[in-house]
């Protein structure tokens, strides 16, 4: 089978390492670069905390898992995979019954969950000012981060030694019969194959339209807290943080470089604004000043990034055909970071028409009526 996937970030890079993995032929391309949008200005906190319903749930489960099985299979020595758990913390005056709500959740799915206490925070992250107000934290064992810059480059690496080039074109419409796939690309001309996998976030209910479908995700152009982010990069720290923080007041994950990245819930509506210099400054002053409180110490802030979100209107992933001879295959979901790799390969197996139970609530049939049940978002656990 010759594939034509487009799109290079996560779930497209993912989508064309399990075709190659299968023998299949592959032609990947890209309009602007590798990782050149959500993919690579991630939190790439990878979890299945406060999922619903159980489907999502389920498949953000298995999506943990896959990834490690995906980081011992790899023809790699790096390494990206890092499951050291994430803290859940409340510093408020809610905490009793938000750690009561997340607990009763966590056990209704089967989800690993563990209480603990001040003690054992100070043992486990030293480098974190715990105020002795606080008497205790929930810890997910089983939630991981990700160097998703280091798996895009090894994705791309492997990809490279077998064969893939990543072509620079812009797709401008898809069209499909009974026998072939064609992408037609801006400078007038086209690709034709067995079939064709969308894989380009954001711009998923764009080039879909053009090409006579209809995939509802968040337009770009809203510029709301549904549609873009503010996520803060710190300049290199001697702070060994092992763990991800998700918090009340700030979430903050480690990197391997010993940069971290940062996010400030309050701080959200400012997306409002507009990708503008004088915003960002003083988002990253919040930034600065919420880890100064948590560190104890100055964590200078290098940037912070204005990120698009890659997100289905209603919330929820949207994965499978398009078209009903079969040839035209989208994957789009906010979680891209945790099912990346689940989805590349259950993609593949059904371009090869094995069907997928885990993905039947998440067809883009499910909007073949034109109405769409919207979202709304919560900040406080970063839902990544």
């Amino acid at each position: 089978m010759k594939t034509i996937v487009i799109g290079a970030g996560i779930l497209g890079l993912a989508a064309a390492y399990s075709l190659t993995e299968r023998g299949h032929e592959v032609i990947l391309i890209e309009k602007e670069g590798p990782f050149a949008g959500a993919s690579h200005r991630s939190f790439a906190w990878l979890n299945a905390n406060n999922k619903f319903p159980e489907s999502y749930y389920r498949i953000n489960r298995e999506g943990i898992e896959e990834h490690k099985r995906f980081q011992q299979e790899f023809p790699s020595e790096h390494t990206w995979l890092h499951p050291s758990g994430n803290l859940l913390v409340d510093f408020g005056n809610t905490r009793s019954e938000t750690y009561a709500k997340r607990t009763a959740d966590a056990n209704g799915m089967g989800y690993p969950v563990e209480t603990i206490g001040l003690n054992r925070l100070r043992e486990i992250e030293p480098t974190i000012h715990w105020p002795d107000s606080l008497d205790c934290a929930l810890f997910y064992p089983e939630e991981a981060w990700l160097d998703n810059d280091i798996l895009g480059e090894e994705l791309l690496r492997v990809l490279n030694d077998r064969g893939v080039e990543l072509r620079i074109s812009e797709a401008v419409s898809i069209e499909t019969d009974s026998s072939t796939a064609r992408v037609n690309l801006s400078d007038g001309t086209s690709i034709s194959a067995d079939s064709v996998v969308l894989a380009v976030g954001a711009w998923t209910r764009e080039l879909a339209a053009a090409s006579g479908f209809f995939v509802p995700v968040a337009d770009l152009a809203e510029q709301t807290t549904r549609t873009h982010s503010l996520l803060g990069l710190t300049e290199p720290v001697d702070i060994p943080l092992q763990r991800i923080l998700i918090s009340d007041r700030v979430n903050v994950r480690p990197r391997h470089d010993g940069r971290m990245w940062v996010q400030v819930a309050r701080v959200e509506e400012r997306v409002a604004e507009g990708n503008n210099p004088r915003m960002l400054a003083e988002v990253a002053k919040v930034m600065g000043e919420e880890l100064e409180r948590l560190f104890d110490r100055p964590v200078p802030i290098e940037k912070v990034i204005y990120s698009g979100r890659s997100f289905p209107e209603d919330g929820h992933s949207i994965i499978g055909f398009l078209d009903e001879p079969k040839r035209l295959y989208t994957i789009v979901t906010h979680s891209g970071m945790t099912l990346g790799p689940l989805f590349g390969r259950l993609a593949v197996e059904e371009l090869e028409g094995k069907d997928s139970d885990l993905l039947e609530d998440f067809r883009p049939s499910r909007f073949a009526d034109g109405r769409v049940e919207e979202a709304g978002f919560d900040y406080f656990i970063g839902r990544q």
